[in-house]
């Protein structure tokens, strides 16, 4: 789940809103009889969104960086079920994924709400537009349907994502080459002091816990990209060589 996005994702997703807005009130207005097929392409139309957010967040392994990464020599690969396993072991990381789940959760009320909304206020709104012949009055009848719960949803991911200000995002499958690492929504670039992206970089090594975290400040939300591994001296070893990272953090803990 990404609780973080860009400026251009957040635009896009403004924009691919608004136009599936103005593309449902059109097909209301002026073909009503098909008003009991609208919300089957409002349904593909969430659809088609997520598929493209899911493609921006995939981008980072199809991405110039990443195939530039994977022209190097690959040193380290994670292994799925040992990461399973170190997670299960860390008693701190629920705690550090309550605030996302609370947000996943808010997020996922939302649809709710606009399952709920769409047959009953529809239901009225093609009585009320039934009734008019006055064309603005259908238009907004039929625009203040989608506008009303887009606005309610917006707001509450907008308050669902500053209720997270620390983001833990496990990479469960990673690649770690001389040139860089590689995972789920990560491709960092080595050395890291000579990447634009990269140098804004902190890394945290954390051998009580089994984890390197690569971390990103963006604004007051902090973005940790956690790759957990059983060699984590190793690992932190070719990052160090490697990655030379301008901030290389060790925490001990217990």
């Amino acid at each position: 789940m990404a609780y973080q996005i860009s400026k251009r994702q957040w635009a896009f997703s403004i924009a691919y809103g608004q136009g599936m807005i103005t593309l449902l009130t059109v097909l209301n207005v002026f073909y009503p009889q098909y008003l009991r097929y609208t919300f089957i392409i409002f349904i593909i139309g969430m659809v088609v969104f997520t598929a493209i957010m899911m493609k921006s967040q995939l981008k980072h392994i199809t991405s110039k960086a990443a195939k530039e990464i994977k022209q190097g020599r690959r040193l380290y690969k994670s292994n799925p079920s040992e990461i399973r396993q170190l997670q299960a072991l860390d008693r701190k990381l629920v705690s550090e994924l309550k605030p996302m789940m609370k947000s996943a959760g808010i997020s996922f009320l939302s649809m709710i709400v606009v399952f709920i909304w769409y047959p009953i206020y529809f239901r009225y709104a093609n009585a009320v537009a039934s009734s008019h012949v006055d064309l603005p009055v259908r238009i907004a009848v039929f625009l203040a349907g989608y506008e009303i719960p887009y606005v309610a949803i917006t707001l509450l991911n907008l308050w669902s994502r500053k209720m997270v200000t620390n983001v833990v995002q496990v990479i469960n499958s990673y690649e770690v080459y001389n040139t860089g690492v590689l995972g789920m929504g990560l491709a960092i670039k080595f050395p890291m002091c000579e990447d634009e992206e990269g140098s804004k970089y902190e890394v945290v090594y954390n051998p009580s816990r089994k984890f390197i975290e690569f971390v990103l400040r963006r604004g007051k939300t902090t973005v940790r990209y956690r790759l957990y591994c059983k060699s984590c001296d190793r690992l932190a070893d070719i990052i160090k060589r490697y990655g030379k990272p301008k901030k290389f953090i060790v925490v001990r803990e217990g």
